[in-house]
């Protein structure tokens, strides 16, 4: 049987091991980031397309991958490692997920959305007002020189943008929910809050920029009972915006859907 080396040989060994350790550690580290920001790219093409970040079809693929690739006197403890890496990653593409705010037109979209923003120190946009400043127009006059439909284009690009970005606060147009593809964006993209005001407020909206409702009452109650369905099926949570606790539910629920 040989003898073990001299404690002095040992202690330079232990140094170089070190040494060898430090260097492999850095190179893991820089692998990690670039495996991270491919991640938030990765994130941000899901959201534009209306995928769900989570596909656990492909965890198991890759799990499997993995597998067949390590040492297998260690594959255990890779799989594991790598298992942490991969719910390291979901969390930081559930991190940008926006936050929407759908409802009927004067619910508080636009003041909520600000508010919030603050809170959470997260850019708040309006979708109508990005629609504005891409077409040079108002929403009224989109609506009477170029149609709704037109109108409704400008919106999805408009959101799509917004679910690529990712990261905002943003409050829709009343009518966002009127798409299928719309809906399929927020979901894939974001947590939606439903503000479901009363229509006793709701009938006291101003009509400027908002064209759908130029007839009056009987137009709010009209548009109220054709899409209030849509709103409670697309929301993931549903608030009344003149409710007290409101502002905490919200953070409370966008806060539980980033875990």
């Amino acid at each position: 049987m040989s003898t073990a080396p001299s404690n002095e040989k040992l202690y330079r060994e232990l140094e170089a091991l070190r040494m060898d350790i430090d260097e492999i550690d850095s190179e893991i580290v820089q692998l990690l980031c670039e495996r991270f920001d491919t991640v938030l790219s990765l994130g941000e093409v899901k959201r534009a397309l209306a995928l769900p970040l989570v596909n656990e079809a492909r965890e198991a693929e890759v799990l499997d991958a993995i597998r067949s690739e390590a040492v297998e006197v260690y594959s255990k403890q890779v799989v594991q490692l790598f298992k942490s890496i991969i719910t390291s990653s979901k969390a930081l593409q559930r991190g940008e997920l926006n936050l929407y705010f759908i409802g009927m037109p004067n619910c508080g979209k636009t003041r909520l959305a600000g508010r919030i923003g603050e809170i959470l120190m997260m850019p708040s946009v309006d979708t109508d007002t990005l629609v504005m400043e891409r077409s040079g127009k108002s929403i009224d006059r989109i609506f009477d020189e170029d149609g709704e439909e037109a109108f409704r284009e400008l919106e999805h690009d408009v959101l799509r943008t917004l679910a690529y970005r990712g990261g905002t606060v943003v409050a829709t147009g009343g009518g966002v929910i009127t798409r299928q593809e719309n809906l399929a964006l927020l979901k894939a993209s974001g947590f939606t809050v439903f503000l479901d005001r009363s229509i006793e407020n709701l009938k006291r909206a101003k009509v400027k920029n908002r064209p759908l409702l130029r007839s009056g009452e009987d137009a709010v109650s009209k548009l109220y009972n054709e899409r209030i369905g849509l709103y409670r099926s697309a929301a993931d949570l549903t608030v009344d915006p003149d409710a007290k606790g409101t502002v905490r539910a919200i953070l409370k629920g966008f806060k539980n859907a980033l875990r």
